[in-house]
């Protein structure tokens, strides 16, 4: 029996007792319940399901101190950033619950039969959705409560109908189980299954997971490597299933001359907060930055920079992982280490930044194009706006992209800009910062490959409820003729 040990990330030291990983037995009985319990939960009204979203959502909110207490020894991302995520948390729970007394979402549409043939007359057609099927979720380390064991992939898999089986990530493994426990616990309590929920643990469990014939669909918010890995496990088998994976992405922002004459040191201070939110370990954090050489502007954000505390990243493996990713992008000839990267004797690392120049940046992007997930930041040094179209072609498909733009003296530039990151990017923020995601109906949280493996669902808002389900057309059905039968 292999035990998976929670490691603090301010000592690198053990802490916790260690659990047991999952065999593949313990994973073929996970999924045996879930698809027991689906059988129910997948008929359940609409507002029996919201009110079983709801009961985990107070659940959730009595225990935010603890939880956020436990999250923050085995994540090192703050108490008061926990808590605020909790809320978040919770309150996507709830909006899903409100999705479902809406019916908006998983409305059933009639076509009323109508006389003659095809292609203009056809039968009554009654086109409704059915759940997808046991759903294998993988959540995020840097958001261990909004992306983690009950966040979005969860809460819009358990809304459309769909039991679950999260894959416990090993950065906070007590909280996961912890978390798993509170929420069966709540759905016990309100008269639901417990096991329309459930969690494995280890590497073998979350691979043997994905690959098993009655789990229908997966979801991943994580690294590209282990998105990829699994994305492969999932169309590889005999019956191949939708694999949603959410793998970060180097996000470019776009400041035009304009912008800096008229803001560059706003700018630069907000791009410093932006960048160093959580940390850097934010899959929307702004990652390669195509200015106009201005050095001001390189000396307001180095100062900005400076001001911002040392801290803990989210575990010793990720630390590790940080400073030689920024070590390899730094040591790509061309490229200047303005501020250094450097682990501290307690873990702690502070912000980094990195420039080269455009020419620099057209001859060498597959080797600066490296995400490094923490508080660093890539500068692109261009001549002139002009200059952008040449940086923009070079780009992978992003999550987010950037522009910071005057409308008085930009608005062709805008346009064009607007027009050609669509292309690339699942959402394009205009005179604001991609970190901050809002949570609303029509949130668009995915993009083109490598962002995602599938560009056109989002795996947040409202419509990530639609990427478990499927539709099905009844014929020559009338609740008239056949009570009860849809």
């Amino acid at each position: 029996m292999r035990l998976l040990n929670s490691i603090s990330p301010f000592t690198g030291e053990v802490q916790f007792e260690p659990v047991a990983e999952s065999s593949v037995a313990d994973v073929d009985t996970a999924v045996a319940r879930s698809l027991t319990a689906g059988k129910a939960w997948s008929r359940l009204e609409f507002k029996e399901r919201a009110r079983a979203l709801r009961a985990i959502a107070d659940a959730v909110d009595d225990d935010s101190a603890s939880l956020a207490e436990l999250a923050h020894q085995e994540t090192a991302l703050g108490i008061d950033r926990l808590v605020g995520e909790i809320a978040r948390t919770t309150f996507q729970l709830r909006l899903f619950a409100e999705e479902l007394e809406s019916g908006r979402l998983l409305a059933t549409d009639i076509d009323e039969a109508l006389a003659g043939l095809p292609p203009v007359g056809h039968p009554r057609l009654v086109r409704r959705y059915v759940a997808l099927g046991p759903v294998a979720v993988f959540g995020a380390g840097n958001f261990p409560f909004a992306f983690g064991q009950l966040g979005g992939d969860t809460v819009s898999a358990l809304a459309a109908g769909c039991t679950v089986v999260v894959k416990d990530h090993p950065g906070h493994p007590q909280l996961a189980m912890t978390l798993s426990a509170l929420a069966r616990t709540a759905l016990t309590s309100a008269g639901f299954d417990a096991d329309v929920l459930q969690n494995v643990r280890g590497m073998g469990a979350g691979t043997a997971l994905v690959a098993h014939p009655s789990v229908q669909a997966g979801a991943f918010t994580g690294s590209q490597k282990a998105g990829r890995a699994l994305f492969d496990i999932a169309t590889s088998r005999p019956n191949p299933i939708p694999f949603y994976g959410e793998l970060g992405s180097m996000n470019p922002v776009f400041i035009t001359q304009a912008a800096l004459a008229s803001r560059g040191e706003e700018l630069s201070t907000e791009l410093a907060t932006s960048l160093t939110m959580g940390r850097g370990q934010l899959c929307t954090k702004p990652s390669v930055i195509f200015v106009p050489d201005d050095q001001a502007f390189i000396d307001g954000l180095v100062q900005a920079l400076s001001g911002v505390s040392p801290g803990q990243l989210l575990s010793p493996t990720s630390l590790e992982r940080y400073v030689q990713g920024v070590a390899g992008v730094a040591s790509v000839s061309g490229v200047t280490e303005v501020i250094p990267t450097a682990a501290k004797p307690d873990l702690s690392v502070a912000p980094g930044l990195l420039t080269t120049t455009l020419e620099n940046f057209v001859e060498r992007s597959q080797e600066l194009l490296e995400e490094c997930f923490g508080p660093v930041g890539l500068v692109v040094l261009c001549g002139s706006d002009a200059d952008f179209d040449a940086g923009m072609s070079l780009l992978e498909g992003a999550l987010v992209a950037t522009i910071h733009a005057v409308p008085e003296t930009d608005s062709d530039l805008a346009r064009h800009l607007v027009e050609e990151l669509s292309n690339i990017a699942g959402r394009v923020v205009v005179n604001g910062w991609p970190t901050g995601l809002a949570v609303t109906p029509w949130q668009h949280h995915g993009g083109p490959y490598p962002a995602s493996t599938s560009v056109l669902h989002t795996s947040v808002g409202s419509q990530a409820m639609m990427r478990f389900v499927r539709p099905v057309v009844i014929q020559n059905v009338s609740d008239e003729q056949w009570p009860g039968l849809l």
